[in-house]
């Protein structure tokens, strides 16, 4: 093989490596598919929730980072409610449910080619008995006829699974 051919394989090796730690999320029952990190978990649970849970950061990590997508149909998403006129009661109804409630941002961008809204927004919460600030960064999409909600939950001054969790986001694609 010639020198520069052996320099370019050289080179690439690490981005086929790359790739080959990531999973795709395919479920003929769910109406996305996704990415995600091969040392992360999947698990569909009740009313066809889909989680995506990160490993534990350490032997003493007692709170696993998670991404998990819910879809709801309704003819209305999309046609009658609009995402930009659904975001405020969402907004609403948090301030109401989750101590301590801050919203840090509202965006809006397209997602799969239809218009979206992310919101971040951090809080107190209990989990397992145990009390966390925690920061959530949700997406919502009305989409033919349903609503995808993307909803990434992390401690609040964590920051190890950003990265992968903007990844996995970016990586579902509806159907």
């Amino acid at each position: 093989m010639p020198r520069s051919n052996f320099l370019i394989l050289l080179l690439l090796l690490p981005v086929a490596t790359i790739a080959q730690n990531w999973k795709t999320f395919s479920d003929t029952g769910i109406a996305f598919t996704a990415k995600y990190p091969a040392n992360w978990v999947s698990k569909i649970k009740e009313e066809k929730r889909v989680f995506f849970t990160s490993p534990p950061d350490s032997d003493n990590d007692n709170f696993r980072e998670n991404i998990n997508v819910s879809i709801k149909a309704n003819p209305a998403y999309g046609t009658e409610i609009k995402i930009k006129d659904a975001v405020p009661s969402v907004t609403e109804s948090l301030e109401k449910s989750i101590t301590d409630f801050k919203l840090e941002s509202e965006t809006y961008f397209k997602w799969n080619n239809s218009e979206a809204a992310e919101l971040v927004y951090t809080g107190v919460y209990d989990i397992n008995g145990l009390t966390n600030s925690i920061r959530i960064t949700q997406w919502f999409c009305f989409w033919k006829g349903k609503l995808y909600t993307a909803t990434f939950t992390a401690l609040k001054d964590a920051s190890t699974h950003n990265e992968n969790a903007k990844k996995i986001l970016n990586s579902i694609v509806f159907k």
